[in-house]
């Protein structure tokens, strides 16, 4: 009866939807407006940090949640979210 409660548990963890975790990106990181590496599609932003998982993946290109600095939030010609190569994280950001 313990091993199966024991399983019954392990099995709820793993199947618990894990949360976001927010990332730094690499130096040099260039986000754009579609999964296309074209200067018609790169975007112009602050600095930023990305929250991980993405929200889609194409052709090698992740299109991330993106959050500003303090004094950038407010910024209504900011995107939401934009898209980076999926290798752009570099540092998880800890609590």
């Amino acid at each position: 009866m313990r091993s199966l409660l024991a399983a019954t548990l392990t099995l709820a963890a793993v199947a618990t939807p894990s949360s976001a975790a927010i990332f730094t990106v690499k130096p040099g990181t260039i986000f754009y407006s579609q999964p296309e590496k074209l200067t018609r599609f790169q975007l112009e932003l602050p600095e930023v940090r990305v929250h991980v998982p993405p929200l889609k993946d194409s052709k090698g290109f992740c299109q991330f949640k993106l959050m500003y600095k303090i004094v950038d939030r407010d910024n209504p010609t900011l995107p939401k979210t934009a898209w980076a190569r999926c290798v752009a994280t570099d540092t998880v950001i800890l609590d």
